[in-house]
């Protein structure tokens, strides 16, 4: 079983890799980082006779140590194993070719012993195209020393720096690591392994072997790949590989005062978020899959519009306007004929599997555009998709109940509960503003002015519905569909009820009022607007949040209370929240203290998660996720241009 906790990741916007802390390959997504996972399993070994027949994996636990970072600037991925008892030290990088399908595995194997070792390299590949155990086949192309596994318009070659010395087509199993390789040529299974034999290896020299793991449409792509990967060499490639990323690290705007720790994340998050979208469409799935059988959720990734809009105008903050200018471009291009977007997309903008509703997205993608406008002045862009902008702000338009005045009914941030919701009543609202705002730049005074007076409308219908006087705080939704038991006993003790018949005839139960503290009550503020910080309704309702919230024994607050997701964990992008929020009331100590907790909860390479563990504080659940790495890269920003940053002790 492959699994859930992501390490590492690499990639170059069409192809993407998740590899594990001893440098173990487990999925690899192409043509598209959302497309299909292609990876059985693949592995390298050492044959010797100084190991006895069978081979030996370095990339398990049993008899090795490792370390492992990422090379400094870059997605490349390097792994440290070593034995002492089979005296080697063996160095690994994994990379993707920016402009090609090619992955890179490469092995330095260094010989620490004061004895010759004579050393056979073996990799085996088992691969299920296309995520399917049926109709795989492999087949060695003996005039080009290539091992090509296909299905269908799907190939990928398993190629060497070095002629094999032997291979074989057919194998899987215990018995992919004896040499006794057959020479059979072809083989309707999904796994085949080479080897190459490296002779002896004197004390404290070493031998290098490189794999290329090229993908392509037809047999002559990815032979292209391959002939590429020979002909500039394991050593071109990584040199091209890390001016790729150098080059665009230099993009952004690191913020000059940054300590170390908040200098390594920021490059890391741009990074990730970089790796995270289809270059060829603009769209950004939320996280890279991990959960393929949704046994513990419904998939992670997917192109939520909201997610998207969060993460491109954290990189907007950081320096990459283009980055964002893709994203809403795919926003734009992919969107409802009404005017909305689904819960969620793939990259390709088709539609993705979902089960509701969430009128928020449609309103944070017109907040993201429009804050694009307001610190780019592109006024080309804008009208460019201002179709679409219209459109989607008169789909909020038409979403407004005539009577309460709210947005319809959807699915709340957390996409568990139907009903009318605070937050996603505020991200219409600036959604609505923010249209007219581009509206009226745009030489449309009339729409300017009838989607201003709609949010301004809509905020006095925030206050009025969603400010509990005797909770002395505000609530997280006001209409919301129960189940018919809870109905009954609300309706038992008196509380406001309705029953509400669909079109077919089906019933819901509704009640009016939930106060459970949840953070998404943040975004009344940040980064909506709808109530300024310094609103003494606000303060006090974060407050209670704070106290009700925050894990006493790892920091950080959880989502709402009696979450029960992975156990009610606090989440990153809650925490970060937080911290905006009191970076906006100008409380620099506290939203520095986010920050570092944030720093403090990354992976040992730098990645944030979605959730830490509610005992432990370690890693509990989704990494890398885009939408924590936004949230940092926004706070980062708040207390950048606040000169804040030093707040910080790392």
């Amino acid at each position: 079983m492959k699994p859930f906790i992501n390490t590492a990741v690499i990639g170059n916007g069409r192809m993407l890799a998740a590899l594990g802390s001893q440098g173990q390959l487990y999925r690899l997504f192409w043509p598209h980082i959302d497309s299909a996972q292609h990876i059985n399993n693949t592995w390298p070994a050492l044959l010797s006779p100084a190991f006895g027949d069978k081979a030996v994996r370095f990339d398990v636990n049993e008899g090795w140590a490792h370390s492992q970072e990422y090379v400094s600037d870059s997605n490349i991925l390097k792994t440290e194993s070593w034995a002492e008892d089979k005296n080697l030290h063996i160095t690994m990088l994994d990379f993707v070719v920016p402009d090609r399908d090619i992955l890179v595995r490469y092995y330095k194997m260094k010989n620490t012993s004061i004895y010759p070792l004579p050393l056979v390299f073996l990799y085996f590949a088992s691969l299920y195209l296309d995520e399917s155990r049926l109709y795989n086949s492999n087949c060695f192309d003996l005039e080009h020393d290539t091992l090509l596994h296909y299905r269908r318009d799907t190939w990928f070659a398993v190629a060497g720096n070095l002629v094999p010395t032997a291979f074989q087509c057919g194998c899987g199993g215990e018995d992919s690591l004896y040499g006794n390789l057959n020479g059979n040529s072809i083989a309707l299974s999904p796994g085949g392994r080479q080897v190459w034999d490296l002779g002896m290896i004197e004390p404290g020299q070493d031998k290098i072997v490189a794999i290329f793991l090229a993908a392509g449409r037809t047999r002559e792509q990815v032979q292209e790949n391959v002939f590429y990967a020979r002909r500039h060499g394991w050593d071109g490639l990584l040199k091209e590989t890390t001016s790729f990323w150098e080059a665009y690290l230099k993009k952004g705007c690191l913020p000059v005062e940054a300590g170390r720790g908040v200098e390594q994340l920021f490059k890391r998050s741009v990074m990730v978020s970089k790796l995270l979208m289809n270059r060829e469409t603009g769209g950004i799935i939320a996280a890279p899959e991990f959960d393929e059988s949704y046994s513990h959720s419904g998939g992670y990734a997917y192109c939520w519009a909201r997610d998207g809009a969060f993460i491109a105008h954290a990189m907007l903050k950081a320096g990459y306007p283009e980055y964002a200018r893709d994203f809403y471009r795919w926003a734009a291009d992919h969107q409802d004929p009404g005017g909305g977007w689904p819960q969620r997309q793939y990259t390709s903008g088709d539609l993705a599997p979902g089960w509701g509703y969430q009128i928020d997205e449609t309103g944070t993608v017109l907040w993201g555009i429009s804050e694009y406008f307001e610190a780019t002045s592109d006024s080309d862009f804008v009208e460019e998709i201002w179709p679409a902008v219209n459109k989607a702000a008169e789909f909020l338009m038409n979403s407004l109940d005539g009577n309460a005045g709210l947005p319809q009914l959807s699915y709340d941030l957390w996409e568990e509960r139907f009903g009318e919701h605070a937050y996603s009543s505020a991200a219409v609202y600036a959604g609505l503003r923010g249209a007219g705002r581009m509206a009226g730049v745009l030489g449309q005074p009339e729409l300017a002015v009838k989607w201003r007076e709609t949010a301004v409308g809509l905020r006095k219908k925030i206050l009025e519905y969603f400010w509990d006087p005797g909770l002395n705080m505000f609530i997280r939704s006001a209409w919301v569909a129960v189940e018919r038991h809870e109905f009954d006993n609300r309706e038992g003790v008196g509380d406001r009820v309705r029953k509400v018949t669909g079109p077919k005839g089906n019933v819901s139960y509704q009640v009016f009022g939930d106060g459970s503290p949840d953070a998404s009550l943040l975004g009344l503020t940040v980064p909506f607007g709808v109530i300024p910080p310094n609103d003494i309704r606000i303060l006090g309702t974060v407050r209670h949040l704070v106290r009700t919230l925050t894990n006493p024994n790892t920091g950080g607050i959880k989502r709402y209370n009696q979450d029960c997701y992975i156990g009610g964990n606090p989440w990153l992008v809650t925490t970060l929240w937080l911290g905006m929020f009191e970076a906006a009331c100008g409380n620099w100590n506290r939203a520095a203290g986010y920050l570092k907790w944030a720093l403090d909860k990354r992976t040992p390479l730098g990645f944030l998660p979605e959730q830490i563990d509610r005992v432990t504080g370690n890693t509990a659940w989704v990494v890398p996720l885009a939408w924590s790495h936004a949230m940092y890269l926004m706070l980062v920003r708040m207390l950048s241009e606040a000169k804040k940053l030093d707040k910080i002790s790392e």
